[in-house]
């Protein structure tokens, strides 16, 4: 330190600057200073003694390991408790998701689905999509889905059933619309595969047996009804294929198929698809659905349809046209 000495033998003001200025004569005397004392905190002699233990065994100032840390069967109580706790939180999320277990009566099934809880367990049942989940049809290769395949089905047949979109899907089930539109293809392709090789044209009696009334006392002998039914496509590159998939009735490329359904309304036939291009004469006969109708049998169509010859052939099969 400097020694302190009056401000007036240290400094002069110079004349130019005006500036305080330290003499040359003033030379700083350092100081040394005794540093402070730390007191020493001495130890009692008793936490020194090696002799003197406490009762439960352990010296004076030291604590035994049980009470500083958590027995086994102590972590083992709250490991159990924490896991109660997590499937309370996951039982409670589970029960806001969209799931067919969350559809508490067979009301709010049947808007959804048009199946009753039971009716739609047995048709899950039936089509076994399980096995089918994580294996493509189309070429057994490897598809990993997030969803069951329970919820797969539930989303296909909720669009079939109301038609809304895979936008409104995708907030329903918290998926991306495009999972949406692979889930929907997926279960179409497994539908397709397993039902394609079921016979689903009915016998005469179970026609009759679900005939209206009303046509019952007009056509009780009506089999089914035709009708040909067209689906627009995107044009082609080639022409070939623009010719032969043009429709002059919809004036547009198309694929078109032969439907026939009951006098109740359900649908009891569909061909394969052939391009636009071809009549309804020549369809029904690629079709095969006479090969399909018995003697006394009474086929409904449309004006258009000029089939009475091919029907001619099946003994008393007669054509009724629609007016």
């Amino acid at each position: 330190m400097f020694q302190s000495l009056p401000r007036k033998f240290l400094y002069y003001n110079c004349q130019f600057t005006k500036r305080r200025l330290l003499k040359h004569e003033a030379v700083p005397i350092i100081v040394s200073k005794t540093p402070k004392q730390i007191p020493k905190v001495s130890l009692p002699s008793s936490a020194t003694d090696g002799n003197n233990m406490q009762p439960d065994g352990t010296k004076h100032g030291m604590h035994s390991v049980s009470s500083q840390t958590e027995t086994f069967s102590d972590v083992m109580d709250r490991m159990n408790k924490l896991k109660d706790e997590l499937k309370e939180l996951q039982d409670s999320l589970g029960k806001k998701a969209f799931v067919p277990e969350n559809i508490s009566n067979d009301t709010k099934m049947k808007v959804l689905t048009g199946f009753t809880i039971e009716r739609f367990s047995c048709i899950y049942s039936f089509l076994n999509v399980q096995e089918d989940k994580y294996c493509n049809g189309n070429g057994g290769n490897t598809v990993n889905f997030c969803k069951r395949s329970v919820d797969l089905f539930f989303l296909f047949v909720v669009k079939l059933r109301t038609g809304i979109s895979n936008e409104f899907l995708s907030v329903l089930f918290e998926i991306s619309d495009s999972t949406v539109s692979r889930y929907f293809t997926f279960i179409t392709t497994v539908l397709y595969e397993k039902l394609k090789l079921m016979h689903i044209f009915p016998s005469k009696s179970k026609v009759v047996e679900s005939m209206p009334r009303q046509f019952y006392f007009e056509n009780r002998d009506c089999r089914v009804i035709v009708d040909c039914t067209e689906f627009p496509i995107q044009k082609p590159n080639s022409p070939a294929e623009q010719q032969m998939t043009f429709s002059f009735y919809k004036n547009t490329n198309t694929l078109k198929d032969m439907m026939g359904i009951m006098p109740s309304g359900t649908i009891s036939f569909i061909s394969p698809l052939y391009c636009g291009s071809i009549s309804g004469k020549e369809l029904f006969i690629k079709s095969q659905l006479m090969d399909m109708l018995e003697p006394n049998d009474v086929a409904m169509a449309d004006k258009g349809f000029q089939i009475e010859q091919e029907l001619q052939k099946i003994t008393f099969v007669n054509l009724k046209k629609k007016s």
